[in-house]
């Protein structure tokens, strides 16, 4: 104390109150007179005392079992009786509880027990778009591996993702377990297990009409690496892609040879855009590329720009006689009254310039 500071006459202590009384109950149920199972002997009390086997064969309600044989007796009786009585009602064949109920069976043993829908679907097709949705990967490069002869699969990760994505949704269930797992399908109306198959995103009417369009506008806005990506993109979606009548699958075809066309020519333009011209072999190579440019199979207007970017090539290079063979096939393929009218004033030079060498 002499510490701090303090005397004895300066601490106070603090005053303790009455402690809490427990409560009094207020029903007091430990005075009740609970019921309790009556005391009997057991097996071994009744056979150490010789209780074993008085009145076992007196019925617990106080039947005898003779009562009992003449009333089963009466009920057999009156039964063969009424059987006879109704023998003229015709009830036809008798009911098979046996007969087979149309109903499907989780675990049958084509689905196997415990397995999910997903299993299903690659047991069910033979393509690869199927299995990717299934999960099965390994199965999906076996397959195209086997169909079309893959090997680089590095490439296909993107459409692997979005197909094996876009076959699930999930429901968020309680913290701390899984979500459930709704599996979408393409065969909405089927019930039977062998013809459950999933959804494909991106089918060829999609291909056709959006990605198709992109690369074409690519090739219109000279942006040829973007065309690229995009064409390759179309063959990645239609190899992984599933067809369901001939008439889909010729256009699957089409639309591979298209998307090959176009890949071919933008990869030969933009070989010849890397090449310098500053030595003559690089000039005869870049010639020679400008010329490979106009063969591809592409479509009227995207052949009359490659036709055009390779007739002014020849033409500023003092090739006339190559010059003057676009112009040909640029009047031969047609187009717009203004872009027919230059050729033909090209035309007319090259002419010129190719009797003049004469």
């Amino acid at each position: 104390m002499e510490a701090v500071g303090l005397t004895e006459d300066q601490i106070v202590l603090p005053t303790l109150e009455q402690p809490l009384k427990v409560p009094h109950p207020i029903v007091p149920t430990f005075k009740s007179n609970w019921p309790v199972k009556a005391a009997g002997h057991s097996s071994f009390e009744k056979a150490l005392l010789g209780e074993v086997g008085v009145d076992e064969e007196a019925g617990a309600d106080g039947f005898d079992i003779e009562e009992e044989e003449q009333e089963a007796a009466v009920a057999r009786e009156t039964l063969d009786e009424d059987e006879e009585e109704v023998s003229g009602w015709d009830m036809g064949d008798d009911v098979n509880v046996e007969e087979e109920v149309d109903f499907v069976n989780v675990e049958s043993a084509e689905a196997g027990a415990g397995s999910s829908e997903a299993d299903l679907w690659a047991r069910n097709s033979p393509l690869a778009a199927d299995h990717v949705a299934a999960g099965s990967f390994d199965t999906a490069m076996q397959l195209l591996n086997r169909q079309v002869g893959a090997v680089q699969f590095a490439p296909l990760k993107a459409r692997f993702l979005e197909v094996y994505k876009a076959s699930k949704t999930y429901l968020p269930a309680t913290a701390g377990l899984p979500p459930l797992v709704n599996y979408v399908r393409r065969t909405v109306d089927e019930t039977e297990l062998r013809k459950m198959l999933p959804i494909i995103p991106r089918d060829l009417e999609a291909v056709a009409s959006v990605d198709l369009q992109e690369g074409y506008a690519a090739m219109r806005s000279n942006k040829l690496e973007d065309g690229v990506a995009t064409f390759k993109r179309i063959l990645h979606t239609v190899l992984v892609n599933t067809v369901s009548s001939e008439a889909e699958v010729e256009e699957a075809k089409k639309i591979i040879a298209t998307a090959r066309e176009y890949i071919l020519a933008m990869s030969i333009e933009l070989e010849r855009r890397s090449l310098t011209t500053d030595s003559p072999d690089n000039l005869k190579r870049s010639l020679e590329l400008s010329a490979y440019f106009t063969i591809p199979k592409l479509e009227v207007a995207h052949r009359q720009l490659a036709l055009m970017a390779a007739m002014k090539l020849a033409f500023a290079n003092k090739n006339y006689g190559s010059a003057l063979s676009f112009a040909n096939r640029m009047l031969a393929n047609g187009g717009s009254a203004k872009l027919l009218e230059q050729v033909r004033l090209f035309w007319k030079l090259n002419l010129q310039l190719v009797i003049y060498q004469c």
